[in-house]
């Protein structure tokens, strides 16, 4: 997965020892794990709804300029981590899948940019020159443009993590287990 894989084990370590016992007594553990990704799945995507992170905590507001340029794009400005622009959702949350293993699942998605917005950072943006006409960045191909100067700048992105696992979710994880053996 190019764009972010989180590691994560359950909290409680009657939790994780419940598990590990289960697992112990399961035969092949790929189809588990691959039920552990749907409910790891679902949550992540919960998650964006709610605009929280997996301990609940919400996510950092967009900041103003943000909104103003979603505005500007017929994009609807409220959603953090999703955009959409004449009816085509293009978001991190459509791009979530899980890869489970016989050992473990990985939940992720491979979008570049994914990774910057589960953990936070800066983007330093070197100097250069874009082409506008009037207040507006164009292609090079509209007539009665010109280069402009930009200066080199950072770009703060906030964390906002949308994959881990909650509490809700080690409960869900353990129950699966419990109902993969009664079977």
């Amino acid at each position: 997965m190019a764009g972010i894989s989180v590691s994560v084990e359950l909290q409680e370590a009657a939790a994780r020892q419940a598990l590990r016992d289960m697992l112990a007594r399961m035969g092949d553990l790929r189809p588990f794990y691959k039920g552990v990704g749907e409910i790891l799945l679902n949550s992540a995507r919960e998650r964006f709804d709610s605009q929280s992170g997996p301990n609940g905590a919400p996510w950092a507001p967009l900041k103003p300029a943000t909104v103003r340029a979603r505005i500007k794009k017929n994009q609807l400005p409220l959603m953090i981590l999703q955009s959409n622009t004449n009816g085509k959702n293009s978001s991190l949350k459509a791009s979530l899948n899980a890869i489970p293993s016989d050992k473990d699942v990985r939940v992720g998605s491979p979008v570049r940019w994914a990774a910057i917005h589960q953990l936070g950072g800066t983007i330093n943006k070197d100097a250069g020159s874009r082409y506008m006409v009037g207040r507006r960045f164009a292609q090079r191909d509209k007539e009665g443009g010109k280069d402009v100067s930009i200066k080199a700048h950072s770009i703060r992105i906030p964390a906002r993590p949308y994959i881990g696992v909650s509490d809700l979710d080690q409960e869900r994880i353990l129950e699966a287990a419990e109902e993969w053996l009664s079977v």
